[in-house]
């Protein structure tokens, strides 16, 4: 069988790219999306926090904040005492707020990026 190629041959032919088009431009087209999610997730996030949170004079509830940027959040309290409230001291006992937010909503967060991704396709 000598020059006889028995190996099989292939070839393809793009009739149309639909990929192209849409991967284009896809990381200024997905941050606007995801951003807008981590937002909202954001907003929930601080307002079960807040309800955690003890209360004595209101200034630790009001200092917990939600920002959004891009593909950032940023999540957690200003207030100078906050960490010792949700870690707790050797005189004081945790009593967490800001965790338990987070972990409540970690799988909103990941939902946010898929759904953002998904919107930047079209799909």
């Amino acid at each position: 069988m000598a020059g006889v190629n028995l190996m099989p041959n292939w070839s393809v032919k793009v009739v149309e790219d639909t990929v192209t088009p849409k991967l284009q431009g896809f990381v200024r087209n997905i941050e606007p999306d995801v951003e807008k999610e981590l937002g909202a997730i954001g907003s929930e996030m601080v307002d079960l926090a807040r309800s955690l949170a003890p209360y004595r004079t209101g200034y630790l509830r009001n200092s917990i904040y939600a920002r959004a940027s891009g593909f950032e959040m940023t999540f957690g309290a200003e207030a100078e005492y906050a960490y010792w409230v949700e870690m707790g001291t050797r005189a004081m006992a945790p009593r967490p707020y800001i965790r338990p937010s987070l972990d409540a909503h970690q799988q909103r967060i990941l939902d946010a990026i898929r759904v953002g991704v998904l919107n930047a396709l079209g799909v």
